[in-house]
């Protein structure tokens, strides 16, 4: 069964003037000619990719490279920040602590205050916090939606390999 911890190979993350970053499933090509020739490229790396996905692609002058925006219906620029600013251990205090009748921003369900948590952990995020989220969403996928999250960026990572 895959697990979390067997995604680790597939999030790159960096922190840049004090802010984390992160792409999921990034490949290097070495199409540099195009937007659109690097396009077909990427495209032909998602060839055998099950679910749907969304990538985006930055064009070099040596190398150029992909990554994923999107996968299975999920955002990822959403959820990974998401997942990453609820585990940070002052969050996690607070979700366990969250009384509907009593909590200071009035709120009347976890899910409420979970994005007030969000909107107040999301600018301070770093490459650690992302990776963190990263491995704490896909955590929360079933175990197919797992398996296939693992195909498909295996295929892909393979499939840019061959390029």
């Amino acid at each position: 069964m895959a697990e979390a911890k067997d995604f680790e190979q597939f999030i790159s993350t960096w922190n840049d003037g004090g802010t984390g970053y992160f792409k999921l499933g990034r490949i290097s090509l070495s199409e540099t000619s195009s937007s659109y020739a690097l396009e077909a490229a990427a495209k032909k790396c998602a060839k055998d990719i099950e679910a749907e996905v969304l990538y985006a692609w930055d064009l070099g002058k040596s190398e150029s490279d992909a990554w994923w925006l999107g996968w299975g219906g999920y955002d990822l620029e959403e959820e990974i920040p998401f997942h990453a600013a609820l585990s940070k251990p002052e969050a996690i205090e607070k979700i366990k602590a969250f009384d509907p009748k009593d909590n200071e921003f009035e709120c009347a369900s976890l899910d409420e205050y979970k994005d007030i948590l969000f909107s107040a952990y999301d600018e301070d995020l770093t490459a650690k916090d992302l990776h963190r989220g990263f491995l704490d969403w896909v955590g929360t996928l079933k175990k197919e939606a797992r398996l296939t999250l693992q195909e498909d960026l295996t295929s892909w990572t393979k499939n840019a390999a061959k390029a």
